[in-house]
């Protein structure tokens, strides 16, 4: 099983400062999965795929402005009445929604106690190649919804060849560019929480991104272009695709987890996202999982999303 970005060596692209994205690409030329662990009977190609140390995947913050819901269907194919405004019901759903110009899907899981109260809201982001709902299994993050009280929403990456300066790279997540510059996916974050936060059951609160890989990478990008509006971002086998200049124009100092192994190739560059962000004085929850890879998730998975649901606006 062959991974698409297990530790390539990252390209440096003087044409990023241009795009206003300074960082590291991997010259990626396939779209494998990311080798998370698969339950019988899922979708998606196992295998390992890694992600370049300096750069594969993130997001630029975009309104959701125009965005709509065009309604939900059940994990059974039944159409659902959770597709637009009203209080969200206990159970699991795949919604679809249009942003970014885009007709994208997202699974949906409420827990039980969303009858009682609004619960925080946790953005789940798979890495490349993977399918939504695998993630949610592999991780844990369905299974600990109920226990824990969150709602979660994991959206479906789509395949994308995205040309940064002279390179043409292929990932799930456009990491590098703004909506102006074509970027489909954070018109799609943004669309998703402004879509669930219509629901009233959810804590505004408590708004936070989880990512692995790839999907890590656009956790932190996302994180720290929407940190007016997210509580945390939680950032596996990934770190900062932008350098310094990410986090440098972050409206709020957002609380960030790190989580790598030390056998990671994107271990550099976590520990100068790491040491940017305390010398800036962002709250940084990070760890180092020793002899970890980049595939599987490194350490366990709960350790980050524990630290975002744990923090406030």
């Amino acid at each position: 099983m062959r991974g698409m970005l297990d530790a390539p060596a990252p390209l440096r692209l003087a044409a990023l400062v241009a795009l206003g994205v300074v960082s590291l690409l991997a010259a990626c030329s396939d779209s494998s999965s990311d080798g998370l662990a698969r339950p019988s009977g899922s979708s998606g190609a196992s295998g390992s795929s890694g992600d370049p140390p300096d750069a594969d995947g993130g997001s630029s913050g975009a309104s959701s402005s125009g965005a709509t819901s065009s309604g939900a269907t059940s994990s059974s194919g039944a159409t659902s009445s959770s597709g637009g405004p009203g209080a969200l019901a206990a159970g699991k759903t795949t919604r679809t929604i249009t942003a970014g110009g885009k007709s994208r899907t997202y699974v949906l899981v409420a827990p039980p106690a969303v009858a009682t109260g609004k619960l925080p809201l946790v953005v789940a982001l798979h890495g490349n190649g993977d399918q939504a709902q695998n993630f949610l299994t592999a991780t844990g993050l369905e299974a600990q919804a109920a226990a824990l009280g969150y709602i979660v929403a994991a959206p479906q990456g789509q395949s994308q060849q995205i040309t940064i300066g002279q390179q043409t790279i292929n990932v799930d997540w456009d990491a590098y560019r703004t909506p102006a510059q074509g970027n489909i996916d954070t018109p799609l974050l943004d669309a998703i929480v402004a879509e669930l936060v219509q629901t009233g059951s959810v804590d505004t609160q408590k708004v936070s991104v989880y990512g692995y890989s790839q999907g890590g990478y656009l956790s932190f990008r996302w994180g720290m272009e929407a940190s007016a509006k997210l509580s945390c971002a939680a950032v596996g086998a990934a770190a900062s695709p932008g350098g310094s200049q990410l986090s440098a124009a972050a409206a709020r100092k957002i609380p960030v987890s790190l989580q790598i192994g030390t056998g990671d190739s994107a271990l550099a560059n976590a520990r100068s996202t790491k040491a940017d962000l305390e010398g800036k004085g962002f709250p940084v929850d990070y760890r180092e999982i020793q002899g970890a890879g980049h595939v599987p998730y490194p350490g366990d998975p709960k350790l980050p999303l524990q630290y975002c649901l744990s923090k406030s606006l």
